[in-house]
């Protein structure tokens, strides 16, 4: 079955945008194509442009990222070097929000509320995703090695905690000590309990 073609330059997004120090963008909305210049912690800059399209018969964004140029889905996170972008289409139906929720929908198990998310990228070692899990979640050495490597091979998981305070002091701890080891691990809290 093709998929629906439909201008894209009229659909609404929502775009965020992170760096593993600081948030640069959370949920703004854009049509047709956004573009931002962000300082980095580093004090380097990145000029970021997102555009959605039809390729090769698919609804895509493409994301140009100072020079290069990749595409994601139109309910996807893709993560390049020291950013994690985020795109979620606006006008998805409100039962479909919840299966986008999260960063990937497809890591999320039957029942969870809130937690971690912990994001592969190609920098980050293995031995030290391992050492995570065991410090910081406390899981023991045989589950953390295939937590990581579900990790590694779906591009990234997530992990129950009992209140959103937990995830969010997890994540921090986590982001800590990748930042201490020159990691560019993404990591960060998560809830599909809907903001009061």
């Amino acid at each position: 079955m093709a998929p629906e073609h439909t201008d894209l330059s009229r659909k609404r997004f929502m775009v965020c945008i992170d760096e593993v120090q600081q948030n640069f963008v959370f949920g703004e909305q854009f049509k047709g194509r956004y573009a931002r210049t962000l300082t980095l912690s580093d004090g380097s800059t990145r000029t970021i442009e997102l555009t959605p399209m039809m390729r090769n018969g698919m609804p895509v964004v493409e994301f140009k990222d100072t020079g290069g140029v990749t595409y994601m889905g139109l309910n996807g996170t893709t993560t390049n070097g020291r950013l994690m972008i985020q795109i979620r289409d606006f006008d998805l139906p409100e039962a479909e929000w919840q299966r986008y929720s999260t960063g990937h929908p497809d890591f999320v198990p039957a029942g969870f509320t809130q937690g971690i998310e912990i994001l592969n990228d190609d920098t980050t070692s293995m031995e030290f995703v391992t050492t995570v899990l065991i410090e910081h979640l406390g899981l023991d050495r045989p589950e953390s090695l295939r937590k990581m490597l579900e990790i590694h091979t779906r591009g990234g998981a997530v992990f129950a905690t009992p209140t959103f305070e937990d995830a969010e002091r997890i994540a921090a701890q986590i982001t800590e000590a990748a930042g201490k080891g020159g990691y560019p691990l993404v990591c960060r809290a998560v809830s599909l309990v809907p903001a009061p």
